[in-house]
């Protein structure tokens, strides 16, 4: 066998609704323009990198918001992600549709975190019911080792 020479090439950039997208972010990108049309309408950067750019956290924003589980999105992420959709926004891309999909884990974590905290009180509420059952089992143990053998019980 002859010596054989291997090229690498670097995966094509797709061009989609003036963006220039990675081939692994263009089924994210059509489903955006498909379903929110409105959401590039407005965008008026001319730098093509800077637009790339923006496309870019996009699509990680919804990566984050829509594919990662609920308990597994940290403050941080949600805080990020609102930074993010404000210079988005400032940018001119109209995303009322992703800040209430922001809003409605914010709320979600909210109501969950706030049921976690309710159920620790509960816990904590049993545990001194149970503590104080014990106090009085042991204070009637007590009695029973005192009462004198010859009475009969029942």
């Amino acid at each position: 066998m002859g010596n054989q020479i291997l090229q690498v090439q670097r995966p094509r950039k797709i061009r989609i609704n003036g963006f220039i997208v990675d081939p692994s972010q263009l089924k994210l990108a059509k489903w955006i323009f498909q379903t929110y049309p409105e959401t590039a309408e407005n965008v008026k950067v001319q730098n093509q990198k800077l637009k790339n750019t923006y496309m870019k956290l996009l699509c990680g924003n919804i990566k984050t918001l829509y594919h990662t589980p609920l308990r597994k999105i940290t403050e941080d992420e949600l805080s990020k992600a609102c930074k993010d959709l404000s210079d988005l926004t400032q940018a001119g891309f109209t995303l009322d549709w992703l800040e209430s999909k922001v809003d409605k884990i914010s709320s979600e974590k909210k109501s969950y975190e706030e049921r976690i905290v309710e159920l620790k009180q509960e816990v904590k509420q049993l545990k001194l019911t149970v503590s104080d059952l014990k106090g009085q089992r042991k204070k009637e143990e007590a009695k029973l080792k005192k009462r004198p053998s010859w009475i009969q019980v029942g």
